[in-house]
């Protein structure tokens, strides 16, 4: 039972390796998807206004999403056929632990570079995926919180003198 689970913990270090250089390329179906996926909010984390705004709030970071379900059956190999039909042709497919399927984007999201992995398996019956977003090249940044105050008074901010 020990080494099945020390077998897991390498394949999991194996699985999510950091990445190669890459050519990150746009896929606007895969990036809109992402700009409007909500991400696992941590105690120590501030927050970004989805998935890949979060992943690139502090350096050398990454950020997930909660499993969406696919199919209301266990069919990995159907999900992750619909899944590039509608985002594309993944640049990486691999198997993850646990019977998933890995498939990776590099895309270019708004300036942006990040590093996508889509988890496609199984759970309770059903077919669910999962997103881990990186962000590698960050241009155009949205910070998080609200804008930053001007040295005048709020009453100055609103005179027109």
């Amino acid at each position: 039972m020990r080494t099945v689970a020390t077998f897991c913990f390498f394949a999991a270090l194996l699985c999510c390796r950091p990445a190669l250089a890459q050519t990150y390329h746009p896929n606007p179906a895969l990036g809109e998807l992402l700009a409007k996926t909500k991400y696992i909010a941590q105690p120590a984390n501030v927050g970004g206004k989805n998935i890949l705004d979060n992943s690139c709030i502090y350096k050398d970071s990454f950020s997930l999403s909660p499993s969406r379900m696919e199919l209301e059956t266990c069919d990995v190999a159907k999900a992750t056929a619909d899944f590039t039909a509608k985002y594309g042709r993944p640049d990486a497919t691999a198997p993850a632990p646990g019977g998933k399927t890995l498939l990776e984007y590099f895309l270019l999201h708004n300036d942006n570079s990040y590093h996508v992995k889509v988890f496609v398996g199984c759970s309770g019956g059903k077919t669910e995926t999962f997103a881990m977003v990186e962000c590698k090249i960050e241009k155009n940044r949205a910070k998080p919180g609200p804008p930053p105050k001007e040295g005048k008074p709020f009453w100055k901010q609103l005179s027109p003198f």
